[in-house]
């Protein structure tokens, strides 16, 4: 425990910041947040870590780091608690000497997740707005997937500030539905929270518990073997194809299909029998006679594809968005070089395209 004194000073530290107690200051135990991952504190709200004598302060600039930017600017308080000094997040672990306090502003920027259920909850007030008010959880739906979309479409473009952006879209999304399940008496955010918080502990015995792994292929067979149990326990289907989503994209779809049937070894030794399989269904879609065959040998050429893709190491529904991006950016090319000329597009022979669509490869389109 914290000596008194520490403590019983809190109001003095609070008074020489320049905060005041209606600010909701927080008061936490420095020692606490050191064996932490995460700060337990609201980053909309001051807070005022309590010193028993030098902690760690590398291990206390890591956790704050989580939640706050390296130059977010901290303030040690002297044992006098009239002496403070400033110092940057980045600098923590430099700190020396005997301190009584350290006090750690808000944010400059509301950024609690507290704060975002608040806004939410307020445009689904009946102050709120019309239109947030009329969603439900279906008329959300395709919302949910294309915010869903546009996260992919930024990781494939490797654009962090797009990233940021779209993330805070589909948060919106998230905590919109929770907000609706809370009118409806459904279940909370804190439900959602705890339900998947458990799971992750659950699901990670080797780190949460005695089990021991040896590699990541290791915990992917362990998370499924346990994942099973639990369908068991609760009387749900135990085919181990049920958890992927039926509405994923055909080809995601395929691919955790073969990737769960892999982990029980329903798949072959070496990669030679699967592109050997690909050069079948090829021979058995151009043998095929009438729509309904050629339509099965397609869907069956698209699956081989798909296992070879797989081991390759290759996610096949991110490859063919990448090629997609590519085939747009070309034939655009295409398009402003005819439009260049003056020409009508469909006026360009197929050579005279070809010869553009090679141009724009060679310009790194």
């Amino acid at each position: 425990m914290s000596s008194p004194s520490v403590w019983s000073r809190a109001a003095e530290v609070i008074e020489v910041l320049g905060w005041s107690a209606a600010d909701g200051v927080q008061l936490v135990r420095a020692a606490a947040l050191t064996g932490a991952h995460h700060p337990p504190l609201n980053p909309d709200l001051p807070a005022l870590l309590l010193l028993d004598g030098a902690p760690a302060w590398e291990a206390l600039g890591r956790v704050l780091r989580n939640q706050y930017p390296p130059d977010h600017a901290l303030s040690l308080v002297a044992p006098d608690a009239v002496t403070v000094q400033s110092v940057p997040l980045s600098a923590l672990a430099e700190v020396q000497g005997d301190w009584l306090a350290l006090g750690v502003p808000p944010l400059p920027r509301p950024g609690s997740f507290e704060r975002f259920q608040d806004t939410i909850a307020h445009l689904r007030a009946p102050e709120g707005c019309p239109w947030d008010r009329k969603q439900t959880h279906g008329s959300l739906r395709p919302y949910l997937l294309e915010e869903t979309y546009e996260v992919l479409d930024a990781l494939d473009h490797g654009d962090v500030s797009a990233l940021r952006e779209e993330l805070g879209d589909l948060l919106l999304q998230i905590v919109l539905h929770s907000q609706i399940a809370v009118e409806a008496g459904e279940f909370s955010m804190a439900d959602v929270i705890a339900a998947v918080n458990e799971k992750i502990i659950r699901r990670h015995p080797h780190v949460w518990g005695t089990v021991d792994v040896s590699s990541d292929q290791e915990v992917v067979v362990n998370w499924d073997r346990l994942k099973q149990a639990e369908k068991a326990e609760n009387g749900a289907p135990a085919s181990r194809l049920d958890g992927v989503s039926r509405s994923l994209p055909a080809l995601s779809q395929a691919f955790s299909y073969q990737d769960r049937a892999a982990r029980v070894k329903f798949d072959w030794e070496t990669i030679e029998p699967v592109i050997a399989k690909v050069h079948e269904e090829i021979a058995e879609l151009l043998a095929a006679q009438t729509p309904a065959e050629r339509e099965a040998e397609v869907g069956d050429l698209l699956f081989a594809v798909v296992n070879w893709a797989r081991w390759l190491g290759v996610e096949p529904e991110s490859a063919l968005r990448a090629t997609n991006a590519r085939f747009y950016r070309r034939f655009r090319y295409i398009e402003q070089q005819a439009a260049a000329q003056g020409r009508p597009l469909d006026e360009l022979s197929l050579e005279e395209m070809d010869a553009l669509w090679e141009a724009a490869k060679e310009n790194g389109l």
